[in-house]
This record gives structure tokens, C-alpha cells and sequence, in this order.
């Protein structure tokens, strides 16, 4: 082995990736392009629900379109190209009916509704020889399946699962979680529903099996704006809605 050789070889064994994780933008790009811009990474995985609530829908869809690597159908993704309920909390559904007819279905394209059809279920891939899963809900229920601590014991102790998954990223909570170094859970890139406004993302380092969770300030007041104007017609779902950004 020449020097050359060497050296490459050493260069080889210590490239490590570093993979941006995001879900549940809901409609909010303010959020989702500073988080983007926060950061350098080789691969954006996003975990579903790029619509409803927020009022930019198709700035968000224009965006995965341009910049993620993979794009997982959430429950609102799919109740609004496909018309049916999104099956969410029975607090939330209301707000999620109504933002879906009076935002999402009004500004997103046939061309938007499409893109969001090649959304997958779940998915698995392979990155810096690390398997990962990836899922909305949860593996039992890609769409609308909620993985708590509980059921997070669950999934961990599947061997079907667990032997096949080196990490297996989920959404849909809208809370942060990382569980036993194995299932992560980023949080809402566009609504934390924690009583906590900042938007959060989850960044892994593949090269020291390492997620960071990070939370950010954003221009959260222009998304009231916006919504002032989107529903100055139904304030039942305008004023609940306002303290997601605030």
C-alpha cells in the first residue's frame, strides 16, 4: 500500500454523515427555512404532515420538492389529497378541518396535491451503513398510530423491528423523544405542542451515532398575519390556533 493508498484509506474510514430530521412543518415555511438555514447537513429526511394549520401550505411543498431527500405521508398529508379525515385529536380536529378547507385545499396546486401522493408510507434505506426505518405514526400504524414512551418500550422490544433498524425515525406527537439511542422522534418543525413556540429538529451524526436535538427562534409573527387574514372568518379556530406561534 502506497502513501497515496494510505491515506485515502484513512480519509475513507472516518467520513461520517450528518443527516437533518424534521417533521410536522404544518404549514409553517417561516419555521422550516430557518431551521434549514441553520444548519449544514448531506441529508434531509422529512416524517410527515406538511399541511393544514399553517398558513403557507404550498411554499412548504415547494420546498420539499427542491430540497428533501425523503418525504413520508403524514395523516394531514394524506386527508387532504385524498379528502378524507385526519383522524388527529379530537381537540385538534376541528382546527385541522377547518385550516384544510379554508388554506390548504385554496392554495395548494393539483400539481402540490400530486407531489404529496409520491409521499411514502414508511420507509427504509441505508446511509453510512446505518439501516434506517422511517414512519409517520408508527410501525404499527404508519398514519395515525401515537409512539409514546410506552409504546416506544413496544417497538424497541420487536425483534422484527428492532434487528432490521439501526434507528427508526418517527413523528406525529409533536414532541421531541430519543429512546434508548434507537427511535427518534424530532419534534414539530412548524407546531411543538409542548407549551413551548420554538420549533425544533433533530440532527444525527451517523459517524458518532450521535442526535442532537436542537429548538429555534423564528419569525413567528408572520404566520399570525397571515392567519389573521387566511381566517378572518372563523376566529373559533383563528384565536386557539394563534397560540402555536406566541
Amino acid at each position: 500500500m502506497n502513501k497515496f493508498t494510505y491515506s485515502l484509506y484513512i480519509h475513507q474510514q472516518y467520513v461520517h454523515m450528518k443527516i437533518l430530521i424534521i417533521s410536522d412543518i404544518h404549514g409553517n415555511y417561516e419555521a422550516l427555512k430557518t431551521a434549514y438555514n441553520r444548519e449544514k447537513f448531506d441529508k434531509l429526511l422529512f416524517l410527515g404532515d406538511a399541511v393544514d394549520y399553517g398558513p403557507e401550505p404550498e411554499k412548504v411543498i415547494d420546498f420539499l420538492r427542491e430540497n428533501s431527500d425523503i418525504n413520508i405521508m403524514g395523516n394531514h398529508d394524506y386527508a387532504v389529497v385524498y379528502n378524507e379525515s385526519c383522524n388527529c385529536a379530537v381537540d385538534m380536529l376541528k382546527m385541522s378541518d377547518t385550516t384544510r378547507k379554508e388554506i390548504s385545499l385554496k392554495l395548494l396546486s393539483k400539481n402540490d396535491l400530486d407531489f404529496i401522493k409520491t409521499f411514502k408510507d414508511d420507509y427504509s434505506i441505508e446511509l453510512d451503513n446505518k439501516k434506517f426505518y422511517l414512519t409517520h405514526g408508527s410501525p404499527y400504524n404508519n398514519h395515525d398510530g401515537y409512539l409514546f414512551a410506552s409504546e416506544a418500550e413496544k417497538v424497541y422490544r420487536d425483534k422484527k423491528i428492532f434487528n432490521n433498524s439501526d434507528y427508526i425515525l418517527i413523528g406525529h406527537t409533536h414532541f421531541m423523544m430519543y429512546y434508548r439511542n434507537k427511535i427518534i422522534n424530532p419534534g414539530s418543525c412548524g407546531q411543538p405542542r409542548d407549551g413551548n413556540y420554538m420549533p425544533s429538529y433533530a440532527l444525527l451524526d451517523t459517524g458518532k451515532d450521535e442526535a442532537v436535538f436542537k429548538r429555534f427562534d423564528y419569525d413567528a409573527h408572520k404566520n399570525i398575519e397571515m392567519l389573521n387574514d387566511l381566517l378572518k372568518n372563523f376566529p373559533e379556530t383563528l384565536e386557539p390556533l394563534k397560540k402555536f406561534y406566541s
